[in-house]
Formats: C-alpha cells, structure tokens, sequence
C-alpha cells in the first residue's frame, strides 16, 4: 500500500506498509533520486529528502524481519488497553528477554522508546513464519513509554506502553498475541521526520536558505 509522505507521523506510514511493501526493494524505486543541490523552495527542499528517509526505513525494517530469529525476543504476560479515543495504546508486560546479546544490537538490549517490535501468536523462526501468520494474529507495535521503575536486575524493562496498528489490531487478534520481538528502533528516523515536517518554522528557514529565487546549499 503506498503513502504519500503527508502521514502526521513516521510510524504513521509504517503501519501502513504490508509484509508485501517492507520486502519489496523497489518500492520507492521511483520516487527515491539524487537529491539537487539547488531547490525552487523550503517545501521543495524538505520534501527531496523524505522519501529517502522512507525508504531507509523500510529497509532497516525488511532486514530486521530477515534476521527475525537472532532478534531479542520475549513472551506476553498481559496486554491491557489504555482508554483513549485517539490511538490504540496499551499496557504491556513481559516475562523476561531473551537472545538479549544476538542481532546487530552491540551492547545486550534493552527497551526503549522508539522500539519497533511485532507481535505474533507463536514463535517466530524466519521471516517466512510472519508471512504464513493470519492477518490478525500478528501487529507491529511502537514502544511509545517505559517504566523506569520497573528496571529489572540486569537492566531490562518488561512494563511499558506501546502503540498498535488500527490496521493490525482491529478484532479479536490482540487477544492472541503471546510473543513479541525486537526488529528496530526509529527515534533517529522519527527526529528527521519532524525537522522535515516542521512548517512552524518554515519562514525563517526560508530567509536563511533563499539565495535570488531558489534554495541553493552545498551537498
């Protein structure tokens, strides 16, 4: 399913994507160029670099499916919904971690803001696991609140809230979710986003960057 990078958040465009999207390398194959070094505008400017931002993003995400089963993973013990009429956000709790030292992850992990995990009904092996689950019994989720008092003896977290696709999460699939993976964490990307979205401040950055009638910056 293509987006248009109008979306209010970045997590917004990413519970959009399909398992479909994610894999497909080609997905933003033509909107994705070499960014100009001269810009008719501020607008022009920003919008040049979101859909690389996209499709790094995707990338990231399809390699943390493809190395699902190296992922720190840990087991559901329950999963309340938070009341709130504008996202679909709930209390989670787990077990404990474990592959805590495997993946890419350089230090053992750890949950923390910005953590994009998936749910699933059953363990997961290879990414082929998550294309074989049924549409409900599987969620990405974002890690949007960790309790800090809540810290564990070896430093990892196992309360904290998360925000769930509407997509994903429609029907009686939250329910059945007993397993929850690590894939990636998008606080760096999500940062981006904003400082590209931030028409607040357009209209200085529009006397600081317009030289006659273009953008022109050095790359």
């Amino acid at each position: 399913m293509a987006v248009t990078p109008k979306a209010r958040d970045l997590i917004d465009v990413v519970f959009s994507w399909s398992l479909e999207d994610i894999c497909n390398q080609d997905f933003y194959k033509n909107k994705v160029g070499k960014i100009p070094g001269t810009f008719q505008s501020a607008e022009h400017y920003f919008a040049s670099f979101v859909y690389p931002l996209l499709e790094e993003t995707r990338a990231q995400l399809s390699l943390g499916l493809e190395l699902i089963s190296r992922a720190p993973f840990a087991e559901l013990i329950c999963i309340d919904k938070v009341e709130t009429d504008e996202e679909l956000l709930y209390n989670v709790r787990v077990d404990y971690w474990r592959n805590r030292s495997a993946g890419r992850c350089l230090d053992p992990y750890r949950t923390v803001p910005g953590d994009l995990v998936i749910f699933a009904d059953a363990k997961l092996e290879t990414f082929s696991d998550v294309q074989c689950l049924g549409r409900k019994t599987w969620a990405f989720a974002l890690v949007t609140e960790v309790r800090e008092n809540e810290i564990e003896d070896d430093g990892t977290t196992v309360c904290f809230k998360v925000r769930v696709s509407k997509e994903t999460a429609e029907g009686d699939g939250k329910n059945k979710w007993t397993f929850m993976y690590f894939l990636i964490n998008i606080t760096t990307g999500e940062r981006i986003w904003n400082v590209l979205h931030m028409s607040g401040n357009l209209n200085i950055i529009k006397q600081v960057l317009f030289t006659d009638s273009k953008v022109s910056i050095t790359l």
